[in-house]
């Protein structure tokens, strides 16, 4: 018997920091298939239903950045809140910035964590452990 996959959304523009997370969940062997989006244009359409996500399959985590170019990643948490579909979907937030306003309105959205992308790459491949215990966790609730 295979061991089960989760479903991750992963909203990043940088090519590099998708390699790192890619990297860390593998590190923290989490077997997982992905969704990758790389702007708040196609974020918002996920978070909505729209498009091509019409039918795409509820996610067992979203990992979002909130520095996106086409729409903020915090209209996209917004948007996630308001999808009945998606409202209980942990998100995990990544961002560079360090400002107390971004963290206390995505808080106030309803967030599992905000972690600063860490400036190493060992601290980097910390943040699988971090992702790998939300989706267990997770998982265990449902």
């Amino acid at each position: 018997m295979s061991e089960a996959r989760f479903r991750i959304l992963l909203v990043e523009d940088n090519a590099g920091d998708v390699y790192l997370f890619r990297k860390a969940l593998k590190e923290a062997q989490v077997a997982f298939d992905w969704t990758v989006l790389d702007d708040g244009a196609q974020a918002l359409a996920f978070a909505r239903g729209e498009g091509a996500y019409a039918d795409a399959p509820v996610p067992d985590l979203v990992v979002l950045d909130l520095n996106l170019p086409k729409n903020e990643g915090i209209h996209v948490l917004a948007a996630i809140r308001q999808n009945p579909r998606l409202a209980a979907v942990p998100v995990i937030i990544t961002s560079s910035s360090h400002s107390p306003r971004d963290q206390t309105e995505t808080a106030r959205l309803g967030i599992e964590c905000y972690l600063r992308k860490p400036p190493d790459f060992e601290e980097f491949m910390r943040i699988g452990t971090i992702l790998k215990e939300v989706l267990i966790r997770n998982r265990r609730s449902t």
